[in-house]
């Protein structure tokens, strides 16, 4: 529940900001969708034996909208998505998968120059959906983190026909499964590479 008005309030800040801005800036809204490139960082521990960096890519996609408000060169870019994630692991040989579903909302600082291109950077803030945990991650079940902060940057170009695409970089901060007991799972921090294509249903 407490993640839930957590998430409730994110969105209606930005909703007041989007207002706020609306009179005196450019706004421009759209709609985005993409692939995650999932390089979580996840450690392990089996029989008393120490394992590092047991995770493998893994592919996922997301989907959602975005604002962008105008400022000149500069601008705020908000953001609300739903993002797939997790990590394929194995253990001493042990294989298993960690299915991590995201409402993920990034606010982030843009740059814009030389009329098409862009640089942007700043916080995420992700709050989990739903979650799954096969073979040897199965323990996790129930002692995993709600809510992840992660730092997102990447550049961005706009295209014609509204059409506009990014490449990103999120690095996890939070340990989402630090308080697990019982697991040979002993930490993991999400961290994924995105490509989207986006497209400007207004104000572009």
């Amino acid at each position: 529940m407490k993640n839930k008005i957590q998430f409730s309030a994110l969105v209606v800040l930005l909703l007041v900001a989007l207002v706020s801005f609306e009179s005196k800036a450019q706004l421009e809204l759209g709609v985005k969708a993409g692939l995650n490139f999932n390089s979580a960082s996840v450690d392990a521990a089996q029989a008393g034996q120490s394992y590092n960096d047991v995770a493998d890519t893994r592919t996922g996609y997301h989907f959602g909208g975005y604002a962008h408000i105008k400022l000149g060169p500069l601008g705020i870019q908000p953001e609300v998505y739903y993002s797939v994630q997790g990590a394929d692991v194995t253990v001493d040989g042990a294989k298993g998968a960690i299915n991590s579903n995201y409402v993920q909302v990034p606010i982030l600082v843009r740059f814009n120059f030389l009329k098409m291109f862009n640089v942007h950077v700043g916080p995420q803030f992700g709050f989990v959906v739903s979650d799954d945990f096969d073979g040897v991650a199965e323990d996790l079940e129930g002692q995993t983190a709600n809510s992840d902060f992660s730092i997102a940057a990447g550049v961005g170009v706009d295209l014609p026909f509204n059409l506009n695409v990014t490449a990103r970089y999120v690095n996890g901060f939070t340990d989402v499964v630090e308080d697990a007991q019982a697991s040979d799972i002993e930490s993991m921090k999400n961290a994924m590479f995105q490509i989207s294509v986006g497209y400007a249903l207004i104000g572009r």
